[in-house]
């Protein structure tokens, strides 16, 4: 028995594959994942286990005709040892170009969901690859360079949830390749070569052939030195994000995550705590490293109003005391101006507008101070208001509000009411025909449109908040 089927041997039986288990065994047809094929079937006519084993491959095209025969090989492979097969094609250079992503990246994701499919197809509940120790330190090495967090260092997950049901697990993170060489040998195993795995114009390439060695000269076991120190990280890692799960559950608020609580934080609870808002809002942390989580945590002891971009679309603002996450779809553009008049109510930015011409103001009761509670304002009866209009803010905004006596920017009077930094864009304003503001919901009326004291009659404006964005008028 090979060293490989010892080391093989005692991952079963800590994942607690036994008779029932059906395997799905994703075969490239390289050393590695032949070289775990061939042990598994060992293990099954000798012990009865794993109850099935299914071969899997997807051909992604990307080397022509040694592409098929790799596929060819693996169907020759399953047939010698009597074993079930699943092979697909799919053009992974194609997608990537359509998608705009990175051909690994790419690849990865539809070899994934290919494992899928084959293992829901066959009721199986765990698929195996064959990533080895020396996948392991490469990876490590590869994000260390990036400069990854503690999470990225903590190197490939042994297990990955796919679904509900089923399970990705890599049971030979603890074998070295030079193992995987030597069962091949002891058993005189034929496996294919990939030529892609000598061109030093890939990363990981460069890490196996040129910075692995040179470590080795250091220290000869650097790859089993940088998978103890993934695995250390694991568990300080499991246990900072549980804390930081905590923290996460106690400063979400429905406007959006507190900052005031992340202050109190420690940091290294807060950046975790980020990370995982972060993943719940986005839905992943594809392309986010640790300056983007860098440039977040800045918002948090920064003003209200400044916002971070994010790789493949997204922004992270700080409005006020939250920070929100805004989807690239939720960035309109402002709405097109519409009239306002009497008694036809319009749907405009989120609130629903009515106006009352000829109103006695004696019997109105209100102060006109821009209605904070129920978004109501009352203005001197003119023939100008004839010609009211409903827009959004527009560059150098800015009037004299009716308790001031010099002219102040509309930003800064939303600043003072506190409205959000990714509602300003649509937020309504009710202007003259040639743009003087007159009023907005919140805000204080403009000084000049304000009625006197001794003024009798007023028009009175109701917005009330509709839940609607459209620009559309209603009858």
């Amino acid at each position: 028995m090979t060293q490989l089927e010892k080391k093989l041997r005692t991952a079963l039986r800590r994942f607690g594959i036994g008779e029932q288990d059906s395997i799905i065994a994703a075969v490239s047809g390289g050393a590695d994942s032949a070289a775990l094929l061939d042990a598994l079937a060992r293990f099954q006519r000798s012990e009865g286990r794993p109850g099935s084993i299914i071969v899997a491959h997807l051909n992604h095209q990307l080397r022509g005709e040694e592409s098929d025969e790799d596929e060819a090989f693996v169907r020759d492979l399953a047939g010698r040892l009597r074993l079930p097969v699943f092979t697909e094609r799919i053009a992974g250079a194609e997608r990537a170009k359509v998608e705009r992503k990175n051909l690994e990246a790419v690849a990865r994701s539809l070899r994934y969901e290919f494992l899928l499919k084959v293992a829901e197809s066959r009721g199986a509940n765990v698929v195996f690859t064959a990533h080895t120790l020396d996948d392991q330190a490469e990876t490590i090495l590869m994000r260390l360079i990036r400069g990854s967090g503690a999470e990225g260092l903590r190197g490939i997950h042994q297990i990955v949830t796919l679904n509900d049901r089923v399970k990705l697990i890599r049971p030979m993170l603890g074998i070295m390749r030079a193992e995987v060489i030597e069962h091949c040998e002891h058993y005189q195993l034929a496996f294919r070569r990939d030529s892609s795995n000598f061109l030093v114009d890939f990363t990981r390439n460069r890490v196996r052939l040129e910075l692995l060695p040179l470590l080795e000269t250091f220290n000869p076991r650097v790859k089993e030195s940088l998978a103890r120190a993934s695995e250390s990280l694991v568990r300080d890692e499991d246990y900072l994000r549980g804390a930081a799960a905590e923290y996460l559950a106690g400063s979400c608020e429905e406007s959006g995550l507190n900052v005031k609580a992340l202050e109190r934080a420690p940091a290294a609870i807060r950046r975790r705590v980020l990370r995982l808002w972060l993943r719940e809002e986005r839905g992943d942390l594809r392309r986010i490293n640790a300056t983007h989580i860098a440039a977040i945590e800045n918002l948090v002891s920064g003003p209200s109003g400044r916002r971070v971009e994010l790789p493949d679309g997204g922004v992270v603002a700080r409005e006020f005391d939250c920070l929100r996450f805004i989807h690239i779809g939720a960035i309109e553009k402002p709405l097109e101006p519409v009239e306002l008049r009497e008694d036809e109510p319009r749907n405009f930015g989120g609130f629903t507008f009515m106006l009352k011409r000829g109103m006695a103001r004696a019997s109105l009761g209100l102060d006109n101070d821009g209605g904070r509670e129920g978004f109501t304002a009352f203005l001197r009866e003119s023939e100008e208001l004839d010609r009211l209009r409903l827009r959004t803010r527009f560059p150098g905004a800015a009037y004299i509000p009716a308790d001031a006596r010099r002219a102040v920017k509309l930003k800064t009077l939303m600043i003072r009411r506190k409205i959000p930094l990714t509602q300003r864009d649509r937020y309504p304003i009710l202007v003259m025909a040639d743009n003087r503001i007159v009023w907005a919901p919140g805000l204080p009326v403009a000084r000049e449109f304000a009625p006197d004291a001794e003024d009798e009659k007023c028009a009175l404006i109701v917005a009330e908040r509709s839940g609607k964005t459209s620009g559309k008028t209603s009858d």
